[in-house]
């Protein structure tokens, strides 16, 4: 295996990913079912970057990679995306790729225009990779900044003060569709996304919470002041709510179209919404072929999660989101401390595997001149280091 580069100066920004303007939510399951870091390190690709990071939202599906191969590293992380289509995907580098990330964290780039939920998923982004990558230096800054600067831009874009989330948006789409007297609806899931919703529908609609974990879902009834039930009580849903807003983490759709199919048979004339958060879906996306049933995944919410933005204040945020991100990248080039030390670990690699080929081939050396080789091999290394190595800490 050949050692690292001597110095990696170059460590640039790639980003290949998909969302919900270039991906239909079906594709975009297949991607996330595809994506890991596990993956990365299976296909040996990880000596193509110095850190990678994976944002996996309900919205998108990204990859952030610093490299000095940017072209190599693309085709890795296209690879491992696979998308189905080209024009499902889109590539950014450097600035255009910190310019977007500052945007997602300010909820510029999601469904529910101006969101603010999306900051913390961005800020946990690199806390959330597997133990064997958190070594690696780079973007968990950049991502913490993102985060950091996203209360900033959204009070620039004039997006304060307004609850934007999908959640909000489902709550916005079931008051207007609900014309009946305190409709019942259920929330399947206990976690923020469906309590959002739920508080926004208190005020005229009788609440079910149920939940895999009954502690959560008790916690959750509790705040809300609705009724409790387990995902057993699934049937009994299907047959009485009115409504049933959908927002689990489950791996596979809760609700099947058998299912639903025998609770429609019992309750002629009564019509059901279906709201499903979820990424991947709680819905078979079949269901909303049964009659009588109405179904919207979180890419449908969009008409009822924009806000148009202020041209102006958008056009000032933009260059903002820009000056950022020259100086978010600016930060992410090694500087001459980390250059020092890049170049000693190279050095070193490279005078292991020099000795090691030079032992090869003297079998019958004795243990002296063994000792002699090594020594010849670090007093030559460390001259000549020597002059650069100092060159680099004067420019501190």
């Amino acid at each position: 295996m050949d050692p690292p580069p001597l110095i990696d100066h170059a460590r640039r920004l790639v980003l290949v990913g998909a969302n919900h303007r270039t991906c239909p939510i079906d594709a975009r399951e297949a991607i996330l079912r595809r994506v890991s870091y596990r993956r990365m390190a299976a296909a040996q690709t990880r000596g193509l970057f110095s850190d990678l990071v994976l944002l996996t939202t309900c919205n998108r599906i990204e990859a952030y990679a610093l490299t000095s191969r940017p072209g190599e590293t693309k085709d890795a992380l296209l690879h491992l995306l696979q998308p189905e289509s080209p024009h499902h995907v889109y590539e950014l580098q450097g600035v255009d790729a910190a310019s977007h990330l500052l945007r997602v964290a300010a909820g510029l780039d999601s469904v529910a225009h101006g969101e603010e939920q999306i900051a913390a998923q961005v800020r946990g982004a690199p806390d959330a990779r597997p133990s064997s990558w958190t070594q690696a230096n780079g973007l968990r800054e950049l991502f913490v900044r993102a985060a950091r600067e996203s209360t900033r831009i959204r009070r620039l874009a004039h997006l304060e003060g307004t609850p934007m989330s999908a959640s909000h948006a489902a709550a916005r789409y079931l008051q207007e569709v609900l014309r009946i007297e305190r409709p019942i609806v259920a929330l399947l899931g206990s976690g923020k996304m469906a309590r959002l919703a739920a508080e926004a529908l208190r005020p005229r609609a009788h609440l079910v919470v149920a939940n895999r974990e009954l502690r959560k879902a008790r916690t959750t009834a509790s705040r809300l002041g609705a009724n409790l039930m387990t995902l057993r009580d699934l049937p009994r849903i299907l047959r009485e709510a009115d409504a049933i807003l959908a927002a689990t983490s489950a791996e596979k759709p809760l609700v099947r179209k058998a299912a639903l199919e025998r609770a429609m048979a019992v309750r002629p004339g009564r019509p059901l919404w279906l709201v499903d958060l979820g990424v991947p879906r709680n819905v078979e996306s079949a269901c909303g072929t049964v009659n009588g049933v109405t179904l919207l995944n979180i890419d449908d919410l969009a008409p009822w999660a924009w806000h148009p933005p202020d041209p102006a204040a958008l056009a000032h945020v933009e260059g903002a989101i820009r000056d950022e991100a020259v100086l978010a990248v600016d930060a992410l080039r090694p500087r001459p401390a980390d250059l020092v030390a890049t170049l000693r670990r190279a050095a070193e690699a490279w005078r292991r595997r020099e000795v090691e080929r030079t032992l090869s081939r003297l079998p019958g050396a004795s243990e002296e001149e063994r000792r002699i080789v090594e020594k010849m091999a670090d007093r030559l290394t460390n001259r000549l280091l020597h002059t650069p190595t100092s060159m680099l800490r004067r420019m501190q």
